[in-house]
């Protein structure tokens, strides 16, 4: 099985993974900082602070405004939420 026959399956099984747990409706940087903060946070176990999300590989790439709507959106959604003052930068699974 060639790398590019892989590479679409796991895209496909992704895509169904997402549907399931339905998150279909999120923007690719909305499941890439999801993606991150579950990893970080290990599942929701603890939390996940704001620098070492920004500096995941998922996420380094993505501008910094980009990233901020993308927190702000999960927030909004109920899919994460801040713990502790305004300016913690201290973040939960919800």
């Amino acid at each position: 099985m060639s790398n590019r026959k892989v590479f679409a399956g796991l895209l496909q099984i992704t895509q169904s993974m997402e549907s399931d747990l339905g998150l279909g409706a999120l923007t690719q940087t909305e499941r890439l900082v999801l993606a991150t903060i579950v990893l970080i946070s290990e599942d929701g176990r603890t939390d996940a602070l704001l620098d070492d999300i920004r500096s995941h590989s998922l996420v380094r790439t993505i501008p910094t405004p980009s990233f901020y709507r993308s927190i702000k959106s999960l927030i909004q959604k109920g899919i994460i939420h801040k713990v502790g003052s305004e300016r913690s930068g201290i973040y939960k699974l919800t």
